[in-house]
């Protein structure tokens, strides 16, 4: 594995490469961080090539080791900006678990359509605690957080708490920047971002994952201590994954089977307003799944997020539990923006510009991942984005929010 790490005025560039630059490119290559994201990605490659095997009857079911290995390609995938490759490894992963239930098709087919952020805000006005959750495979879902912040803060809310943060760093608070180590799943560039963002709307960040002890309880307590315990009238938006998002079953013990929200309102007294995303949205699952997301496109009237509402002014939740949650966000298709070969919600949510990559950057074969970093950020901070190009395939392009960049690139 082959890394370089470009500034224009280091001794390792010639001087043929400097001069072919143009003043603008040579102003914002520069010095970048170490980063082994390409590197992890192929050992990551390779681990589930090696577990990859036919049953000992030839099944077609996965082992538990190959289970994992996927799992974790899937975020690794994330980290070099690969959405689409990591839906498809994750969805190895799942077992088809029957048809729809024809009376949630039913439900789907009379209900109402209302924009998921508008809705949410409707019901976030009288409340202090608004809890959003995410797949950790699927950027799109932090695309929809991002935007979901934005009104949030309009309306009072300022603590931002995230399940991403690593317990084992300093409190993101105490930085104005988003370090590439201030969790696992913040080395994705959207997350990122979406942090990156919110420190530039003064939102408190705060982590709240327990280093030990009953973790749903200990998530609960954590946010109790770093916010409630000061600031009792404080409005707070938590970003969890999957099911820490779940109200019921209800709370009634430290160590119960009952999830982070469900602690939460036990600890606190304050009944949170919870919404899930991880189910109706574009990708290859189970036939239940697929049923339920194609029923729901049929009602689809904006390329928006948006919610369904039931008779009697009641939002609809379906393929799960309706006393888990709140509210449903169903996440129109998206699919890839030809003119940038990136996702298109990094431009219709997010509000991202493409730039094209500097052509001294691309790859005279293989594969290489392209790095743009904030020019002023430290140089542990994480990327604004990262581009994996290969030889012979079509180019695509850096997605970036406003500011100056500089890159790097590893192969």
């Amino acid at each position: 594995m082959k890394k370089k790490f470009l500034r224009w005025s280091a001794f390792a560039l010639t001087l043929a490469f400097v001069s072919s630059l143009s003043a603008e490119e040579a102003a914002v290559i520069s010095l970048a961080p170490k980063t082994d994201r390409l590197k992890n990605l192929k050992a990551s490659e390779s681990r589930v090539i090696e577990n990859d095997v036919p049953g000992p009857k030839g099944e077609k079911s996965i082992s538990k080791k190959l289970e994992s290995e996927l799992v974790i390609l899937s975020f690794h995938r994330t980290f070099v900006g690969d959405a689409e490759g990591a839906l498809e490894a994750f969805n190895r992963t799942l077992e088809n678990n029957g048809p729809a239930n024809a009376n949630d098709l039913e439900k789907i087919n009379s209900a109402a359509v209302e924009d998921a952020v508008a809705a949410i805000l409707h019901e976030a006005k009288s409340r202090q605690i608004v809890i959003l959750n995410e797949s950790h495979h699927v950027p799109l879902h932090r695309a929809f957080a991002m935007v979901l912040a934005r009104e949030l803060r309009k309306i009072g809310f300022t603590y931002l708490a995230c399940e991403a943060f690593s317990q084992f760093e300093p409190p993101p608070a105490t930085k104005t920047y988003i370090a590439d180590n201030a969790g696992m799943l913040t080395k994705e560039t959207t997350f990122a971002n979406f942090l990156r963002e919110s420190i530039q709307q003064n939102w408190k960040l705060i982590n709240y994952e327990p280093i030990s002890g009953p973790r749903e309880f200990g998530m609960a307590k954590n946010i109790v201590d770093r916010v409630f315990k000061d600031d009792p009238k404080a409005r707070v938006f938590i970003y969890v994954g999957y099911s820490h998002v779940n109200e019921f079953p209800k709370a009634l013990e430290d160590n119960d089977n009952s999830r982070m929200a469900a602690q939460l309102k036990r600890l606190t007294g304050i009944d949170p307003l919870t919404i899930d995303q991880t189910y109706l949205y574009q990708h290859k699952d189970t036939t239940q799944q697929i049923a339920l997301y194609d029923a729901a496109l049929k009602k689809q009237t904006t390329n928006k997020p948006y919610v369904l509402k039931a008779s009697g002014n009641s939002y609809l939740k379906v393929g799960l539990d309706p006393q888990k949650v709140d509210m449903q966000v169903v996440h129109p298709k998206s699919g890839i923006d030809p003119q940038t070969g990136r996702a298109s919600w990094l431009r219709s949510m997010v509000g991202l510009t493409p730039k094209a990559i500097p052509l001294e950057l691309l790859p005279k074969k293989g594969r290489r991942l392209i790095y743009a970093y904030h020019l002023n950020d430290p140089l542990d901070a994480a990327p604004a984005d990262v581009v994996m190009v290969e030889e012979g395939k079509p180019i695509p392009k850096f997605m970036l929010p406003k500011g100056e960049f500089r890159f790097a690139f590893e192969e």
